[in-house]
């Protein structure tokens, strides 16, 4: 994670948003940490490397998160497109969670926690593939983990759907 020299302000139709770090990046994109305007923590992911299949596979993961709910797989709150020089492109906004499934191993995970997070992951990638979507990335940096050691399965950028998102 670092800081950003000065935050990031983006909005969208229904929410604004203050970035202040960045906690995340990928071959296709960043992940910013921030609030929304009532002070609750988000996290951001824009897309940076915007060819033309990477904007039709976020937009794929973007109408998948919204469709598709569940305990153990992230969900997309809201979404837009900012022009802002210092934040330009597509953009989702999620849920902050406080740690991945990386940090959290790193850490040291209880014996009797182990069980009830495995548990989480298989349920999420379960739940993806009876919504349609096969993952293709899973792996510790794709799993987060929020304040009460709740999995949610994220990152469905290079996933494989059963059916195109976009025309159902």
């Amino acid at each position: 994670m670092s800081k950003l020299k000065k935050p990031i302000g983006i909005a969208t139709t229904f929410d604004e948003y203050q970035l202040a770090e960045q906690i995340g990046e990928g071959g296709a994109g960043r992940v910013y940490g921030g609030t929304d305007s009532s002070g609750k923590g988000v996290a951001v992911k824009l897309l940076t490397a915007a060819t033309t299949d990477k904007r039709k596979r976020f937009k794929n993961e973007i109408s998948f998160l919204t469709k598709h709910q569940h305990l153990n797989i992230v969900e997309v709150t809201d979404h837009g497109i900012s022009s802002d020089a210092a934040f330009q492109g597509p953009f989702y906004v999620m849920k902050r969670y406080e740690r991945s499934l990386r940090t959290t191993i790193e850490a040291g995970v209880k014996p009797g926690d182990v069980l009830p997070i495995y548990s989480g992951i298989l349920d999420g990638v379960e739940a993806a593939h009876l919504f349609g979507a096969t993952h293709r990335d899973l792996k510790p940096e794709n799993v987060l983990v929020d304040a009460k050691g709740v999995p949610a399965v994220a990152d469905f950028g290079i996933a494989s759907f059963t059916e195109d998102i976009l025309h159902t």
